[in-house]
Parts: C-alpha cells; sequence; structure tokens
C-alpha cells in the first residue's frame, strides 16, 4: 500500500499544472506543518514554503521523491494512518503493470528488449533514455484517464504500453490531449495502425512502436533489463 501511495503522490505532483499547490494537498492529508515537514527532509521551512508558493523552479523528480518518501515514511512511523485510509479506494483500473527502472534505459535498449518496430520517432529521439514503464488496457485507458498521475509513477520519461489496440488512433489522440507526455507509447499486437498515430506522435515528439509480443511476454523481458 505504501509502494501504491507514494507512486500516486508523485506522479499527481510531476504532472500537475500547479506542483506548489498539490504538494500542499498532501502535506495536509498527513496533517503536517511547513515546518514538521522542513524537519523531516532537514531542511529550512522556508525551502518548503517557497516550493509551495512556486517561488522555486519546478521540483524535478529527486526532489519529488524526496517530499513524498519523507511524508510517506513519517506516517508509516505513526501507524500508516494516511496509507490505511488509502485501502480500497478506486484507483486507475486501466493500468495492468507500472514500474520504475533504477537508472536511465535508452530507449533503443528497451527496443531490442521487446522486439519493437519504430512507427514514429528518429534516431535522437531513441537514443533518449526513460526511467520506467507503464502498461495500460487501451479500452479503459480511454475512458478512465483522469489518474494521470498514478499512470506516470515517478516519471514522465518512460515508455506507455497500450493492449487490446484496434486501430492506435483513439490512445494517440488521448495522449496528445494530456498536458504531459511520455516519451514512448508502445502499441501491442494492433490490429491495424491508423495513419494519423504516427502523425500525432511525430508531432509531439513522441517514440511510437508497435510489438508483436503479448502482455507477459513483455513484462518477463523488461523485468530482467538492466
Amino acid at each position: 500500500m505504501q509502494k501504491q501511495l507514494t507512486r500516486r503522490m508523485a506522479g499527481e505532483i510531476v504532472v500537475s499544472e500547479k506542483p506548489g499547490d498539490t504538494l500542499r494537498k498532501w502535506r495536509e492529508i498527513f496533517n503536517l506543518s511547513q515546518k514538521e515537514l522542513a524537519n523531516l527532509l532537514e531542511v529550512k521551512p522556508s525551502v518548503v514554503c517557497d516550493f509551495e508558493k512556486g517561488r522555486r523552479a519546478s521540483p524535478g523528480i529527486g526532489t519529488v521523491r524526496k517530499f513524498v518518501e519523507a511524508m510517506v515514511d513519517y506516517d508509516s512511523s505513526h501507524g500508516s494512518k494516511v496509507a490505511n485510509s488509502m485501502v480500497g479506494r478506486r484507483t486507475n483500473e486501466a493500468i495492468v503493470d507500472i514500474k520504475e527502472f533504477t537508472s536511465g534505459i535508452t530507449i533503443n535498449k528497451m527496443l531490442e528488449t521487446i522486439e519493437g518496430k519504430v512507427l514514429a520517432g528518429n534516431k535522437e529521439l531513441t537514443e533518449r533514455p526513460i526511467y520506467g514503464y507503464t502498461m495500460v488496457d487501451s479500452l479503459k485507458a480511454i475512458t478512465t484517464f483522469n489518474a494521470f498521475g498514478e499512470m506516470y509513477g515517478w516519471s514522465n520519461e518512460r515508455a506507455v504500453f497500450f493492449s487490446g489496440v484496434h486501430y492506435g488512433r483513439s490512445p494517440m489522440i488521448a495522449v496528445r490531449a494530456h498536458p504531459v507526455k511520455p516519451r514512448v507509447v508502445v502499441y501491442i499486437r494492433p490490429k491495424t495502425v491508423d495513419p494519423l498515430a504516427p502523425k500525432l506522435a511525430d508531432m509531439e515528439r513522441i517514440v511510437l512502436v508497435k510489438t508483436e509480443l503479448s502482455e507477459k511476454e513483455i513484462i518477463e523481458n523488461l523485468r530482467y533489463l538492466k
């Protein structure tokens, strides 16, 4: 439950248009003052205040991780009241699997692992690193993507796999409609790919890929990706 909570919190902060407001929301959920959170982080209270007020640059993944883990660890040491309160709450039903990598993996390396065929994206884009992946049910994703934060985990610098793809048009439209984009979109065994999908991917500088491996094979192969 703690792992799920940290993903949810970090994802919401990362994709938020106002990360400071989202950070404050979670701090208040954990019933912590700015001073108390600052003490947990071993920083001055003004640092927390500046992030929440937007007076500092949007926090990077490393900073978000420190904030989130400090709050979750505090909750754990006080009986996991917040984590337990989240049990049974509905999460994004579209998510089939989600993982974070211990370090950056180039898109090219991932493509080799999943036997992927590039439909959109040049060499420059495929040499970029990603830091995790999320596998989602295509049909459910289109109707339940109000929980993008949970989908993106710790970072949007990841691959998003869509299963159950028929034409590949709707998933790319959904991705393009959201202000935060993944680095890679992968269609799992699509029946066909609508020509609009690669065009949309090119417009957003997203690498679009298809693979004929099954969900199980992909998850198994990515487990050993280092």
